[in-house]
């Protein structure tokens, strides 16, 4: 069974083998090109490379005893056929464009481009708190710092949000910061643990203000609880 080394775009592992476990004779860019299905050894889930067979419609892949990278000279893509990330769902209560972003950085983590996902949850965490201040009646005519963390503890010097909101998003905004600006490589566990602290940002800003909204609301439809 052939195989071939490449980085891992499923799991994030660097230079890892592949086991080809499948092989398509596709003909979409010229009469010799193949798609190879790969097992990476480390996760074994598969990701889909492009080969360059050296006789069309032979599925010598398959059967090669070793590393088809190597096969009569450089014949596999060094990047893997981009496949469709899972799309997330996400509460109807978070705003559109601040929802928009956090899938942008989801699909990138999915993608193992996990400094572009710390960058982009920094972001929606940027665009979230300054839709605080263009949606909140008590800061009508009050303009948000420029700068994302003495924003943050604006917001809860001026009683918007609570301590720990506070504290979360400054933790949050620090470590986008060190995805952004770092020289050292982001992680797929840095990135994945601002994700949850953003999505936990997000439940905590939108989503479980406007659930409490929605049964107060109820609740005073119904005579058990006064409108004021």
């Amino acid at each position: 069974m052939g195989f071939f080394v490449r980085d891992c775009v499923r799991c994030g592992t660097q230079r890892v083998v592949h086991r080809v476990i499948g092989e398509s004779h596709a003909r979409r860019k010229y009469p010799n090109h193949h798609e190879l299905a790969g097992a990476c050894a480390d996760c074994r889930q598969i990701s889909v490379y492009e080969w360059s067979a050296p006789n069309s419609g032979s599925l010598e892949a398959l059967a090669y005893n070793g590393n088809v990278a190597e096969f009569h000279g450089d014949r596999l893509s060094q990047t893997p056929v981009r496949i469709a990330t899972t799309a997330m769902e996400l509460s109807e209560h978070i705003p559109e464009r601040i929802a928009g972003l956090f899938r942008e950085a989801n699909e990138c983590r999915q993608m193992t481009w996990y400094e572009a996902a710390g960058a982009m949850y920094r972001k929606t965490l940027d665009v979230a708190t300054k839709h605080i201040y263009s949606h909140d009646a008590r800061l009508k005519d009050k303009e948000p710092a420029q700068a994302l963390r003495v924003r943050i503890k604006s917001l809860g010097e001026m009683k918007i949000l609570d301590g720990d909101i506070v504290e979360l998003a400054d933790v949050a905004a620090l470590d986008g910061n060190d995805a952004t600006h770092d020289v050292d490589p982001y992680t797929k566990e840095e990135a994945e643990a601002l994700e949850d602290l953003t999505l936990d940002l997000l439940d905590r800003l939108f989503v479980r203000p406007a659930k409490i909204a929605a049964v107060k609301a109820k609740q005073i439809a119904a005579g058990v609880r006064s409108a004021t």
